[in-house]
């Protein structure tokens, strides 16, 4: 039996190139309930020779996001409930993943 088809939104942004770009997309089911989500994984900033893996997220650097190496090529993360069911490079193939996850392929 197929999976029901998911509903997607866009969910969490971010600023880039003048306009904000999604870093998740929400699969809603029929009555609303969010599951699964496809997230991108931000990498580390790079600027001129120097690599930034943690970045402050305020002005006293109390609070940091820690960013890892991402696998090339990997990433949007595509999960279901609390777990990752598999990596894409763009956020439909991600999406795709999900819902080949939901179907049990």
């Amino acid at each position: 039996m197929p999976a029901p088809r998911l509903h997607w939104t866009r969910g969490r942004t971010e600023d880039g190139a003048g306009r904000p770009r999604a870093r998740e997309w929400i699969g809603l089911d029929d009555a609303g309930e969010t599951i699964a989500r496809v997230v991108r994984l931000r990498g580390p900033i790079r600027f001129t020779w120097r690599e930034y893996r943690a970045v402050a997220l305020d002005e006293q650097a109390k609070v940091v996001e820690l960013r890892p190496d991402i696998p090339r090529g990997a990433a949007w993360l595509a999960c279901v409930g609390g777990q990752v069911v598999g990596r894409a490079a763009l956020p439909l193939q991600a999406v795709r993943r999900a819902e080949a996850a939901l179907a049990g392929e």
